[in-house]
């Protein structure tokens, strides 16, 4: 497993966005009929348009690419291991936020504003917190996704991820 991992190179192609899992089906029965030697096909949905293949040779990728429509091979310098895996723990790992946290809202109407978390539920990403909005004249609460905010300061008074 060590050799492997030291080894393991990932190749980047781009395509069209929102193609990735069409061009992954494609590619996965391309080589079974063609025996490209590619280990893995890695899809991050944080990068739309782009997959990772894994492969030990460039020539493996562009075999297997040939002839695609609007299938590129991005770069001829493969990507090592540890990048990969430190954009898929930077995918996995979110913020905290709990009760108390002071969060800028970066989508939706009230884009631009501070507000004061007030309750997170169960399960906390994906479900939709309660803000209290601030430098505002009266106390208004809403409901926001997750996704629509980010941590200015914790509870304590920390400052993360540099708010603005």
């Amino acid at each position: 497993m060590e050799s492997r991992t030291q080894h393991a190179l990932f190749f980047t192609i781009r395509m069209i966005s929102g193609r990735e899992i069409n061009v992954i089906r494609l590619l996965m029965a391309r080589t079974s009929a063609t025996g490209a030697r590619i280990k893995s096909i890695l899809f991050i949905p944080r990068f739309k348009g782009y997959l990772f293949v894994e492969a030990d040779r460039e020539y493996e990728v562009r075999r297997l690419i040939r002839g695609l429509s609007k299938v590129r091979l991005v770069s001829t310098s493969p990507i090592p291991l540890q990048e990969i895996e430190n954009l898929i723990s930077a995918e996995a790992a979110g913020i905290e936020i709990e009760p108390g946290d002071i969060v800028k809202i970066i989508k939706g109407n009230f884009k631009g504003y501070r507000a004061v978390v007030l309750s997170v539920p169960e399960g906390g990403r994906g479900k939709m917190l309660t803000l209290k909005l601030l430098d505002i004249d009266r106390d208004w609460e809403i409901k926001m996704p997750f996704n629509h905010i980010k941590l200015l300061e914790k509870k304590g008074g920390e400052e993360s991820e540099g708010g603005a």
